[in-house]
């Protein structure tokens, strides 16, 4: 028997890791590298284009930058534009390129892999072109697109065009859900709404997000070097996040106006840490006006960031999936204070493993008990920790997503 190969089919390469779907693309990579040689095709390659990364079972790594697209996704200036309404299938998030699909199918040719893992909806339209060469074809949904579009659309400005895009991702997801062999969700929340919405015919897995929990060990420990420029202070929040998300977005000028001033107010030294990619025009002002509102920008490496904070707050009233960062927050060591809906999907409990709040001054009690109570920092990141040692973490993912492979039919493939 062949040897198994599996490609995987991202939206950017990656590695280095500056977002979320970032993190779950590397995590998917070194759980399907366990079982299979393994190709990676990036539509873009995030920046920082590398040919050859040392990783064994890699059979290649490869980008395809094509000028129609761009990096990020260019969904508001589509949207404006609104050429996609033309389309029966067309979304402003789509990543379709006829330049990019060639490559696609001539990759595919010459490595006949017999599986491949697609990264979420937006690549939907490349699905043909896979089974056109017998692969076994994975969804890995980072979301439940449809889910999300319903809490997002209240950001859109016109009616007809919120409509309009909630039914489109709907008939999207319908047929990118009823197309491919197996579906991978983040979590069984998500997993019930996929069922839900769509009673796909193929197998539903929940392979959750997970952290490579020892690479964290530094920050735990206090050996990890802090962030050049950021003095080390008892009361330093982070919030990392790729902030051309809405619910990223909103929840930093949360931090900005409603939590940050008040805190600074009692305790001088207060620094907030506004880490990711893509930072909002109202979060640059804000820390133009004051030097302890840091904003950062791309960061290769959230490591050193963590290790400068005192306190993760994810106040997050919208989204989907499940957040990396608070994965991290638990193996780096760093206590939590979050919404329930930023906790969703998640084996976590208030007051065990982290700190629940909503209201703004839900959060700055939070957040001032656990400046004050050692003890109380402690016992939760030791919960923390054993948590996402125990289901979160690595070898967890590469577990579920091994059982997954598994249970995929290759005959034929």
């Amino acid at each position: 028997m062949n040897p198994l190969k599996t490609l995987l089919i991202t939206n950017n390469l990656p590695f280095p890791s500056f977002k979320g779907g970032d993190l779950r693309n590397w995590q998917n990579l070194n759980g399907l590298r366990g079982i299979s040689q393994v190709g990676v095709f990036g539509l873009y390659s995030n920046g920082r284009r590398r040919e050859n990364v040392p990783l064994p079972g890699l059979a290649f790594w490869r980008s395809w930058v094509d000028p129609a697209l761009s990096y990020p996704p260019p969904q508001g200036q589509k949207l404006a534009a609104r050429g996609w309404l033309l389309d029966p299938l067309g979304h402003p998030t789509d990543l379709y390129s006829d330049l990019a699909a060639a490559e696609l199918a001539r990759i595919v040719g010459e490595f006949k892999p017999q599986i491949a893992v697609v990264e979420g909806l937006w690549l939907h339209r490349y699905i043909p072109i896979l089974k056109g060469y017998g692969c076994r074809i994975v969804l890995d949904s980072h979301n439940v697109e449809a889910k999300l579009c319903e809490q997002l659309g209240d950001d859109l400005p016109a009616k007809l065009v919120r409509k309009i895009l909630l039914d489109r991702t709907r008939i999207i997801e319908h047929r990118a859900t009823h197309a491919v062999d197996q579906i991978w969700v983040c979590s069984g929340i998500d997993a019930r709404w996929m069922n839900k919405l769509y009673t796909p015919p193929a197998s539903i897995h929940v392979v959750p997000n997970g952290v490579d929990v020892p690479s964290y060990e530094d920050v735990r420990t206090g050996r990890c070097s802090l962030p050049a420029g950021i003095a080390p202070t008892r009361h330093t929040l982070i919030f990392p996040a790729t902030f051309s998300y809405a619910p990223n977005a909103t929840a930093a000028t949360f931090l900005i106006g409603k939590i940050f001033p008040q805190l600074a107010r009692r305790f001088p030294d207060c620094q907030l840490l506004l880490v990711g990619i893509l930072p909002t025009p109202l979060m640059l002002e804000a820390a133009k006006k004051d030097a302890r509102i840091i904003v950062t920008g791309t960061v290769s490496n959230v490591r050193p960031y963590l290790a400068a904070a005192s306190v993760m707050v994810v106040p997050l009233f919208e989204g989907s999936g499940t957040r990396f960062k608070i994965l991290e927050a638990f193996a780096a060591g760093v206590p939590l204070v979050s919404t329930a809906k930023g906790a969703e999907g998640l084996a976590v409990r208030d007051g065990v493993h982290l700190l629940l709040a909503e209201r703004a001054d839900e959060f700055i009690d939070a957040i001032q008990r656990l400046w004050a109570d050692d003890n109380l920092a402690k016992r939760l990141t030791g919960n923390g920790r054993k948590l996402v040692e125990q289901e979160y973490s690595w070898g967890v993912t590469g577990q579920r997503i091994t059982q997954a492979i598994n249970e995929l039919d290759l005959r034929g493939g």
